[in-house]
């Protein structure tokens, strides 16, 4: 007997080197945690007077996606800042809702970016942003998801970046009220919510801070045996800020000073040359591959596929922020992460579905660093599990022979919406395609409220920053 045992459904357990799957097979939940997993025969003769039985033919069950690289409280902001030049894109068409947003307006887009991202089947979430003490406590805790939180660590001041082309001027005290900031939420928040918050460290990026300031985060976390994770090489703007301030690439700067290392999650990393993804690899650096949002905002295909030629260990998927991206929908990730490889390849074997679906379970779980609990269907693992059911024209058919097909169609096909119950430590939080620890209408209607509030209050600001985008309101295209 156990608390949840879902029977007869097509697992794809993620043990071992492919997708470890069992047809007809099942999996039993006790507290938290995964207590058996096989051939549904075998398990209903201990499990099926269990407390819910989920039948789950004509689903896949699958572990939760993990969403290594994420900024949910810019949901508010969806649709403000695509189709803009790289370097335009941050102090053009994002900047000017900085000071317009308040911390309930952060709270408001944080409950819409996990919604949507755990409607479509994430389960953890690696959240880097501000404001988020209060975004823990009012989101990430009650929600039910397991996330892994960083504030994010800069000098940058009102007055630091007054033109792209000059080196930002930093401000040592912003650094040290934001490193002290990212301490007091490791203190109040690490390990809270049943064990499902985990407290990291976020250095923002090299063109953002002083070495001093960027060896003060990467020690404080190091003390507390905990990962940094921190934007590298993401565009344009920060290679201009780099060569104007130590007349190199970050990548080799980073190497240079010793900072690169199997401790670091870096983010992006598409501002680089094949030898720099190499040094990453061989540094042992866990990767946060973001394609959609690069796409988006850069014109540009992270170096993922490549990264692992190249013996990166860990590389996970992250769907980044939602004013210039796809959204936090990780079956549209997985679908964008695939082709777009190919296609900077020019070579469709990069990246087969398989591959790509360990990247979003076991190997972005093992990137964010909770490969130990998460990321697969294994006995004494947290109870992370999604069922999707397959029963829609574009998943039809599914066949097991010459090829199982499941893992393609979900790839390739599968919308998000098809996601049918979530479980996450052991808990149901969407049970039937409702989420049951949000209430869903309210938060759409306090999202579109908060992003009324702060898109309204920055138009002369964001009309006058003049972007690609705001030229083309001024022409009327929008």
């Amino acid at each position: 007997m156990a608390e949840i045992y879902i029977r007869n459904g097509f697992l794809l357990t993620m043990k071992g080197e492919g997708l470890g799957t069992i047809e007809e097979g099942a999996v039993a939940i006790d507290g938290s945690e995964i207590v058996a997993v096989g051939k549904t025969a075998e398990l209903d003769k201990s499990y099926m007077n269990s407390k819910k039985v989920i039948e789950a033919k004509g689903k896949a069950v699958l572990p939760g996606f993990v969403d290594v690289h994420i900024h949910t409280s810019g949901t508010i902001t969806r649709g403000q800042g695509q189709d803009v030049p790289e370097i335009e894109w941050m102090l053009k068409a994002m900047a000017p809702f900085g000071k317009y947003t308040k911390p309930e307006h952060s709270i408001a887009g944080s409950r819409l970016g996990v919604l949507e991202g755990l409607k479509s089947g994430v389960t953890t979430f690696g959240e880097i942003g501000g404001n988020t003490i209060p975004v823990t406590e009012n989101v990430f805790i009650p929600s039910g998801v397991r996330a892994t939180i960083a504030n994010t660590i800069n000098e940058i001041g009102p007055g630091s970046r007054p033109d792209a082309n000059k080196p930002y001027i930093y401000y040592p005290d912003v650094g040290e009220k934001k490193l002290k900031d990212a301490i007091e939420l490791y203190e109040k928040m690490d390990k809270k919510g049943d064990g499902r918050i985990n407290v990291i460290f976020a250095p923002h990026g090299a063109d953002f801070m002083s070495k001093e300031t960027l060896f003060k985060v990467k020690e404080e976390a190091k003390k507390r045996g905990k990962l940094a994770h921190m934007h590298v090489a993401q565009g344009g703007r920060e290679a201009i800020q780099i060569k104007l301030r130590y007349g190199t690439t970050t990548i080799k700067w980073l190497d240079s000073i010793g900072y690169l290392d199997e401790n670091l999650i870096a983010a992006h990393c598409h501002h680089s040359t094949d030898e720099e993804v190499e040094i990453l690899a061989k540094r042992g650096v866990r990767y946060a591959s973001c394609p959609a949002s690069i796409g988006i905002i850069d014109g540009i295909v992270p170096p993922l596929a490549l990264f692992i030629q190249k013996g990166g260990k860990y590389a996970g998927l992250g769907s980044d922020q939602a004013a210039g991206s796809t959204g936090h929908n990780m079956l549209i990730q997985l679908k964008a992460a695939a082709l777009l490889n190919k296609t900077r390849h020019a070579d469709p074997s990069i990246l087969p579905t398989w591959k790509t679906l360990r990247i979003a379970t076991i190997e972005g779980a093992q990137t964010i660093g909770l490969g130990d609990q998460v990321g697969s269907i294994e006995i004494g693992k947290k109870a992370d599990v999604i069922l999707i059911d397959l029963k829609y024209p574009h998943l039809t058919p599914i066949v097991s022979k010459p090829v199982r097909n499941v893992a393609p169609n979900l790839v390739y096909y599968a919308r998000g919406d098809e996601v049918e119950t979530v479980i996450c430590n052991g808990k149901i939080i969407v049970d039937d395609h409702k989420c049951l620890t949000m209430a869903e209408e309210e938060v759409m209607e306090n999202a579109q409220k908060a992003a009324e509030e702060v898109c309204y209050a920055a138009v002369d600001d964001y009309m006058a920053a003049d972007s690609l985008l705001a030229k083309a309101v001024k022409k009327g295209l929008l």
